[in-house]
This record gives structure tokens, sequence and C-alpha cells, in this order.
């Protein structure tokens, strides 16, 4: 089958990344744009649309606009994913070998900039749950407690970096995160990826939004938290602790010449369609029938696990002694299609379209993967082997570009890494470039990969001698 065949297949149910669930949400001026002949609409940079860093055109009315709407200071458009200005947001903080403070979970977009860069990594642990295989939300004690073991006189740490919600949709109130930064004068880049929806939901009882918490930057994924296509994104900006100019810059150098008209609009059409009261309405109403979804499948006693963002639902296939990806694999060939399988559970998002048939197929699917499991094992997930505060041995940048030998993972240990190794998703880094691979850090892999062959390479590029 080609990759274009492929496209116009049909499943049962689907309920995976984007959020617009294969274009049933998508804002109605997009769908407009799509009904045209294919590809009427892909033009190049006219001067009348511009581009995310132009003065003048479509786009920049269109930022300049929403700018003043959520009363920040700009706000860029991005067309290749929220990796692209999360990496911009970086280079805007810090210069080559200065320091930034980041939890272990960041995403793989901020390794790459910081070995691009020679930016180097603080990174501290995060509290962590074996019966979840997740890492719990940072609370304010926590990150005063980080604070606290950080020698500033040493290192020059110029920035902060958290992620808020996580993957699975578990978040915390950033506020008094921001706040313990700020008073040390540090900037906040928020990955909010999963998170877009949180800033126009907050009559909902929901996290509130990094932009309204006073992040200095705030990187939103379009087409996972709101209903844009694929690679959409926005960076917003606010505060005096990061200069204006030096963001300019790096957005510049990480944004296409030709960026695509057609994601453009989408990133405005995303937006735009949740400032409309209608739509909102319509929006919020699947938001609460998510949350309806949640209790009704908890009442029919299947083990759901509760986050902060009710549009994910974590299903705990542990508890029968389950792994995660042979229950991905059971629902796949049943017809309900989930995002995220991990060892000890399996993540689906119900996106923004209508979901009332989702209970039933769920429910079904669930009971038969019960009668038919005949090898029932007690899993177990040994915690993260990562000191509190840790910086890797060789910098990252270093690490990458340095000559190296290629070895077989387990036989590694006491080695320096040169790679990055990342599954995808969630594309949270297991090793990074310039780390040493203990015992430890090799069970762990060892672990986590048990219910998965292909979690991680055999192989590993380690630093010669």
């Amino acid at each position: 089958m080609s990759i274009s065949s492929f496209l116009t297949k049909k499943f049962l149910k689907s309920l995976f990344f984007p959020a617009h669930n294969r274009g049933k949400a998508l804002p109605k001026k997009l769908i407009k744009i799509l009904k045209k002949r294919p590809g009427f609409w892909d033009l190049p940079e006219l001067p009348e649309i511009g581009s995310p860093l132009s003065k003048t055109g479509l786009i920049a009315k269109s930022q300049k606009e929403l700018s003043k709407r959520f009363k920040t200071k700009r706000c860029f458009f991005g067309v290749n994913g929220a990796s692209g200005l999360i990496q911009s947001g970086i280079i805007a903080m810090a210069k080559p070998g200065e320091y930034i403070l980041m939890p272990r979970n960041v995403h793989i977009s901020v390794i790459k900039t910081c070995a691009m860069q020679n930016i180097i990594p603080i990174f501290f642990n995060i509290e962590f749950s074996s019966k979840t295989g997740h890492y719990k939300p940072i609370t304010k004690k926590w990150l005063k407690k980080v604070f606290k073991n950080i020698d500033f006189k040493k290192k020059k740490v110029v920035g902060v970096i958290l992620v808020n919600p996580y993957y699975q949709g578990y978040a915390t109130e950033l506020e008094p995160l921001i706040d313990i930064c700020h008073q040390n004068n540090l900037p906040v880049l928020v990955d909010e990826a999963h998170g877009a929806y949180f800033l126009f939901c907050q009559n909902l009882n929901l996290t509130k939004s990094a932009l309204k918490s006073k992040a200095d930057l705030v990187v939103h994924s379009l087409h996972k938290s709101l209903n844009g296509l694929t690679q959409t994104s926005v960076l917003w900006y606010q505060g005096d602790l990061i200069e204006e100019s030096n963001l300019i810059r790096s957005v510049n150098l990480f944004q296409t010449t030709s960026p695509s008209s057609l994601l453009l609009s989408s990133c405005e059409e995303s937006i735009k369609d949740w400032l409309n009261k209608k739509s909102l309405s319509k929006y919020q109403t699947r938001i609460l029938e998510a949350k309806a979804i949640f209790q009704k499948l908890l009442r029919k006693n299947i083990p759901l696990i509760e986050t902060q963002d009710p549009l994910k639902i974590i299903l705990n296939t542990s508890k029968i002694g389950i792994d995660g990806f042979t229950a991905d694999s059971f629902f796949y060939k049943n017809g309900l299609i989930a995002e995220l399988p991990e060892m000890m559970t399996l993540t689906f998002c119900l996106g923004f379209s209508d979901q009332s048939d989702f209970i039933a197929l769920f429910e079904k699917i669930w009971m038969k993967l019960l009668k038919e499991s005949k090898h029932f094992t007690k899993l177990k997930m040994i915690k993260p082997p990562f000191q509190f505060i840790e910086t890797p041995e060789v910098p990252i940048g270093v690490a990458l570009r340095s000559k190296t030998n290629r070895i077989l993972l387990s036989e590694s240990l006491g080695q320096i890494s040169g790679d990055i190794i990342c599954p995808y998703p969630p594309g949270i880094p297991l090793i990074v470039p310039g780390e040493r691979i203990d015992q430890n850090r090799l069970n762990w892999i060892k672990n986590l990969s048990m219910y998965n062959e292909d979690l991680v390479n055999s192989y590993i590029r380690v630093l010669k001698s």
C-alpha cells in the first residue's frame, strides 16, 4: 500500500492526534478552503499575505490582533510544529555556554537545541509513580527544593523550562512556580503544547493557562490541543525578561523561507474559532462530555487514571497484568486506535468531535480483551535512575560531535553516550549525549523495553576513550 492510499484508509474509531479527529472538528473556514481544488490555496509569500516575521500583510495583522486580544507583546505562528518554536524560545533565552534549568521530562527538541547551540541543561528530577509509570506534576515545594540545590554563583543560569501539561494530561498550577523563577530574575518558557485549550476554558475548572500564569514564553501545539492541522503552533511572548530583538532573531532561525499558506491559515483559524462564542460553546460542551465519559467508564469498573486534561482517557492496563503495548495492539485490531501505549498504560485522546459512540465500543473491546487474556503478569516499573540535580558529564553539543564507537547498548556500561535515546511518542529522552551510562540506567532501559522490543535501538554510539 502506498502512503497516499493509506491516507484515505478508514478506521472504525480514531482516538489519536491531531485533535480535529480526521477533519471532523476543523474550523468551518478551514474546511471551506480545503473544499477548493487541491493546491488552489498553495500560494507563495505574496505581499498581501507576508510571513510570521513580516511587518505587513495578513499574517502580521492576524498576529497583532491576537496579541492584543490576549494582552501579550507578540505572537508568532509556526509551521514546524511546537518543536520549532520551543527551539526559538530557548535560543532567545540562552547563549552558548550558558545554563538553562529544566525537568527530566523535557521534549527532545529541547535537547537538540542544547546540542546545536552548546547550551548546557541543568536537569532536575521529578517525583515518579511506579503504579502508573508516569511523572507527577511539579509542586511549589518541589521547585523550591530544586533552587536550594543549585549553586547559582558557579553556574550562569539564564532561564527555566517547564512542561505543563504532560503528554498524558498531568498538570499543575504554574503561577507559584513561575513566581519562584521570576524572584530569581529568571525568564520561564512553558511547553504547553498539550494544553492550548486551557487558555479558553477557565470557566470549566481546568488548570490555569501558562499565558495567564505570567510565563514569559508559551508554546502551544495547535494540532494537539486545539483543532488545527498537524505542524501548526503558536508562540506567545510577554514580560520584560527576554529581549524582543533576540526572540525575533531566534524565530527567524527556525522558520522556513517557504511557509505553507494553508498551515498559516490553520494557525489563525484554529485560534479564532475558539474566540467565536458559538464555536467556543460547542467545544466546551465537548470537554464536559469528555468528563462525563470518564465518569461513566469508571462506573463500569474500568481502571482509569485521572489527570487534569479531560480529553485524555488513560487506561491502567497494569491493573489486570497487561502491558500497554499488548493492549494497544488488541484495541487496534478491534477497531479502536489509541495515541500512546506505555508499559503500564494506554492513552486515548478524545479530541473535539462527537464521541458519543466511544463508550460502547471501548467497553466492548475491553471486555473482549479481559476474556481473551490468558496470562496475567504482575508488572513492575523501575523508577527513573536520575539524580536530583545533574548536568551531562560532557556538554551535549561536544558529545554529539565527538568521535564515537558503535557498540551494543548492553555492553555500554561505564561509557559516555554520543547518542540520544528517545522513543517517540512521547519524545522524552532516556539518555542524552554526554551522560555516563551506569548500571542503574541500563537496568531501567531494560525494564522499559521488556514489553516493547522496538522501544530502543540495540546499539548506541559512545565516545572514544
